[in-house]
């Protein structure tokens, strides 16, 4: 069975590899382990008998939004929900922490990427030009948590 819990510094290799395996420009480790220890932020991850399956990044901006700094799933467990479970279980965090939205940067040429973020009711706001490099350009998706009145 798949558990959402907190990431923890020992699943930081595994978390890596994932990182690897996922992005072509991925994150250095020491980014990574930096995440951990932020006050502001969620550092999720997906479990099944030990296994790291996946994690998500966030963090809380302006007391009122929240980042998705990064998400990833191991290849092999790709399209089985645990981006979503990944996902849905951060929305939670950034909902309990009062964000009215939260939102992420994807490549405008990552396809899957994009499809599965409007799955998850995320809209294409606007493009950051270069945002990954030289011609690289990204979406800037966001997803409203709240309402004008506060409410989901």
């Amino acid at each position: 069975m798949v558990i959402i819990t907190d990431a923890s510094e020992e699943d930081l290799p595994q978390i890596y590899n994932i990182e690897v395996e996922s992005f072509d420009n991925p994150y250095p480790y020491s980014l990574l382990k930096a995440y951990l220890y932020l006050a502001n932020g969620f550092y999720l991850v997906a479990k099944e008998d030990g296994k790291i399956l996946g994690y998500i990044i966030g963090i809380i901006q302006f007391k009122t939004r929240g980042h998705i700094v990064s998400i990833a799933v191991k290849k092999e467990y790709r399209n089985q929900g645990i981006g979503n479970m990944l996902i849905n279980k951060l929305e939670e965090r950034f909902l309990s922490a009062s964000c009215f939205y939260s939102y992420l940067e994807v490549m405008v040429t990552n396809y899957s990427a994009i499809f599965f973020y409007h799955s998850n009711n995320y809209l294409i706001m606007f493009t950051r030009k270069n945002y990954y490099g030289r011609g690289k350009h990204a979406y800037v998706m966001v997803k409203y948590l709240l309402n004008r009145e506060g409410l989901e």
